[in-house]
């Protein structure tokens, strides 16, 4: 099945594809008062609203780096319709590849919310943020994380291992590690996960419904219907998501 089918299809009701609220977002767009022109690079942007909102209240300038083609090029048609194309880069490919191209402390704010994997793992993404960003600047990271102990159907079901995730605390002691200073922590509400997961599921659902005879499709409902049964089921009270931002030392 594919993955990115499943993420595009899944996320497209969901502007910041995590289950943060608006209103949560806007908080923490709202704290880093940032200035015009400064350099903002996200890794693994999704539909790109977070740069997106930061080029709009502060006219930044952001380089954002997705790896789906599908993503990509619907982020592409999100920001044509809303910001100054001189301030905005989408940059389709691997974001190992692409990290590979920016030298030290170019950037005021790195972001990667919940794509660390592609920087290989939440403590190399932590480093390569920390590395990337200047001095005075901040690093904005979300990770998942286990309010509790999985068992072993639900990690057989989702697909998940343990070690993928840490718990709350993970994400600040990873930064402190770093050099850096953590500023807010903040774990998604039951409420703002639960609307998350049920517009995901609305999402599926109706694609499902808009194609019958399209055996992706078919795949798609299979594989959210075993989510859906385990988030209820354990999810719930086992996975979290939690954004944390933490500023560099000058």
């Amino acid at each position: 099945m594919n993955s990115s089918l499943y993420t595009y299809v899944g996320h497209r009701n969901l502007p910041f594809m995590n289950p943060f609220a608006d209103a949560t977002i806007s908080r923490v767009i709202d704290l880093l008062a940032m200035s015009p022109n400064q350099l903002v690079v996200d890794f693994g942007a999704g539909w790109c609203e977070f740069p997106l909102r930061l080029i709009e209240k502060y006219a930044v300038h952001a380089d954002c780096v997705e790896l789906s083609p599908l993503i990509a090029g619907e982020a592409r048609a999100r920001a044509a319709k809303r910001v100054d194309p001189e301030r905005i880069r989408i940059h389709e490919g691997d974001a190992g590849t692409f990290k590979a191209t920016i030298p030290p402390a170019a950037f005021d704010l790195t972001i990667c919310i919940g794509s660390s994997h592609a920087l290989g793992g939440p403590e190399l993404a932590m480093t390569t943020l920390t590395r990337l960003t200047r001095p005075g600047g901040r690093v904005l990271v979300g990770e998942g994380f286990w309010k509790a102990a999985p068992n072993d159907e639900y990690l057989k079901a989702t697909g998940l291992s343990v070690s993928e995730f840490g718990v709350f605390t993970t994400g600040v002691a990873l930064g402190v590690q770093a050099g850096l200073m953590p500023e807010l922590c903040l774990s998604a509400t039951e409420r703002e996960f639960d609307e998350y997961e049920w517009s995901h599921q609305r999402a599926i659902e109706a694609y499902a419904s808009e194609h019958p005879a399209d055996d992706q499709a078919l795949g798609l409902l299979s594989r959210g219907r075993v989510w859906r049964e385990n988030y209820l089921q354990y999810g719930r009270d086992v996975l979290g998501f939690a954004l944390y931002l933490l500023r560099k030392p000058t």
